[in-house]
């Protein structure tokens, strides 16, 4: 999926949270989104995923303009927003969570958990991942409750995974984890927005950087061209 951000827009009230941003996406990269606390990442992203609609400007996917009503539009999409404070319920089961409010049920309304196991167990395949479905997801590391949250966006077939600050809570062993995943990712096509602020993590994984300070964007390079 290719994204074109022209000329976003956005305020609160009196409060302006973007001014004239632009940002793209290019088919399985990874692009690094990076600016102090409230200049705007957020935001800029909530409007891609349809939780807000910019004041003005445009977003072009595959060459169409377009614009979602809603953020369940936008996942349909292919969009698919994993945020700092993963959404998981901890005494649910792993299956359990990958299937929240998307559960495969038979006419009479019995859950088909045969197929929602071989379903999960294909996405789990895809990310080289391996927990027990029947596990409480409460017990499961950070980093492991990560992989759900990732295997939940593929579940709905995402092709764009945006990624606030995912390494805030992980181990080293658990970050190095996380890499091999979103490379695996995008050898599958699949375009990733890392948000983040650390730099040597951003040049390790990283196709393409843009810097965002109050509301603006202050430039976008290739990371083999920076110093």
């Amino acid at each position: 999926m290719q994204i074109e951000m022209h000329d976003i827009y956005k305020a609160f009230g009196q409060n302006k949270v973007l001014e004239g941003v632009h940002f793209s996406l290019e088919a399985g990269e990874v692009h690094a989104l990076m600016g102090e606390n409230g200049a705007g990442k957020s935001t800029l992203m909530n409007i891609l995923t349809g939780l807000h609609k910019q004041d003005q400007g445009t977003i072009v996917i595959n060459g169409n303009e377009t614009s979602f009503k809603d953020s369940k539009e936008a996942e349909e999409a292919g969009m698919a927003f994993i945020r700092q404070e993963l959404n998981i319920w901890p005494e649910m089961t792993v299956l359990e969570n990958l299937f929240i409010g998307k559960e495969l049920v038979n006419k009479l309304g019995v859950l088909k958990t045969k197929q929602m196991k071989a379903r999960a167990k294909e996405v789990f395949k895809t990310l080289n991942i391996s927990l027990p479905f029947d596990k409480e997801a409460g017990l499961c590391s950070v980093g492991e409750q990560q992989m759900i949250e990732i295997a939940k966006a593929l579940m709905t077939e995402a092709e764009v995974i945006i990624m606030d600050e995912p390494t805030a809570a992980l181990t080293d062993r658990e970050i190095e984890k996380l890499f091999e995943v979103m490379k695996g990712l995008t050898q599958k096509g699949v375009s990733l927005v890392y948000i983040s602020h650390r730099m040597e993590e951003i040049f390790a994984i990283c196709d393409r950087i843009t810097v965002m300070r109050d509301g603006k964007t202050v430039d976008t390079k290739r990371i083999v061209d920076t110093n």
